[in-house]
């Protein structure tokens, strides 16, 4: 099942975001999405301006959900805060746990303990440190980066920079 939607994004910090009325989301009977801290959110694929994304819906205001945009799709579309933008949204069931690098993947077979503190951390975290591993084409930085989050993981169990663990 797919709805369409017409909203107005409003901006809120760096983030745009547009507010959707909670019963006639329900009506999707979205899949529940993997919030670390136990909040509560809804899993969509969201189909704007031609392009196909995977979002998150979260609480909003009573009665509503709200939905971030990415910045990219809004520029390709020349739209911003303010704006109304018209776009679907159907329930996304497939995984969102990311496709590990290989240097990864190995380093987690041969230690489960790395890869405990690893799944400590919220899938949407999760996807950020390998969407920018995976942002160069190069093996070698790859491989690289990827022992960088290694290497923080094994030290302070964080996928962050400092030095506190999570």
């Amino acid at each position: 099942m797919r709805l369409a939607f017409r909203a107005k994004l409003y901006r809120v910090s760096l983030v745009r975001w547009v507010d959707l009325p909670r019963k006639i989301v329900a009506e999707l009977a979205l899949p529940d999405a993997d919030i670390k801290g136990g909040g509560r959110g809804w899993n969509a694929i969201l189909r704007f301006n031609d392009d196909i994304d995977r979002v998150t819906l979260l609480p909003g205001k009573p009665g509503k959900l709200k939905l971030a945009f990415k910045v990219e799709l809004l520029r390709a579309a020349d739209v911003d805060a303010g704006d109304t933008v018209e776009f679907t949204l159907e329930p996304d069931t497939a995984s969102r746990e990311p496709d590990l690098p290989e240097e990864m993947r190995k380093t987690f077979q041969a230690r489960p303990e790395l890869e405990q503190r690893w799944l400590a951390h919220s899938v949407a975290q999760r996807r950020q440190v390998v969407r920018y591993i995976f942002q160069t084409k190069s093996a070698e930085v790859q491989a690289r980066r990827s022992w960088i989050f290694l290497e923080r993981l094994a030290e302070t169990g964080s996928l962050s920079g400092d030095d506190r663990a999570k």
